[in-house]
């Protein structure tokens, strides 16, 4: 399946393999502006749910869920000091690799923050377009992660063997 923007081309790849699934590639991938696009994804979708609903949870349950995804980005931050922080899913110059705390666990855990801390505003003041808007937001940040793993390979030579030990995103799932 693809989706044409103007100048960039979606494709939805799927195979049976899940170690293997290539959920959404940019035809650009190779282009310099590559990752300032998917960061332009990422940030407008995130400041579309900030701003078509309140960005507090109205109840108990979903303030704990939205805490928690907050919580989980600031102490993956701390962790990875801020030396190490990136919204470009690019690896900076002498830039270490950073394997404990939640990244021993799951390689990108400011990503999985993010759809956390959102999940349940989008729960609690939907509409279809603020869904939609998560969904082309879970696929942006599958985007990143395919492109990002691919520069921490070819810049960590450890990293082939970090990923045989944490998960990508979700726990004992993905």
């Amino acid at each position: 399946m693809r989706v044409g923007f103007g100048y960039y081309t979606f494709s939805l790849l799927a195979t049976r393999n899940l170690s293997k699934v290539n959920i959404l590639t940019l035809s650009m991938e190779n282009s310099s502006y590559y990752p300032y696009v998917l960061v332009a994804f990422q940030f407008g979708c995130l400041f579309y749910i900030a701003l078509t609903a309140p960005v507090l949870s109205s109840s108990i349950s979903g303030m704990l869920v939205e805490s928690a995804g907050v919580f989980l980005a600031i102490h993956a931050i701390y962790v990875i000091r801020i030396r190490n922080v990136n919204i470009t899913p690019t690896v900076k110059k002498n830039s270490e690799l950073v394997t404990s705390g939640p990244y021993k666990i799951i390689r990108h855990p400011m990503y999985i923050a993010q759809i956390i801390a959102i999940l349940p505003l989008v729960i609690e003041y939907y509409t279809l377009l603020r869904l939609v808007t998560l969904l082309v937001l879970i696929a942006t940040l599958l985007i990143k992660i395919q492109y990002e793993e691919k520069q921490l390979v070819s810049h960590f030579p450890e990293y082939d063997s970090y990923r045989l030990t944490s998960w990508k995103l979700i726990p004992y799932i993905y």
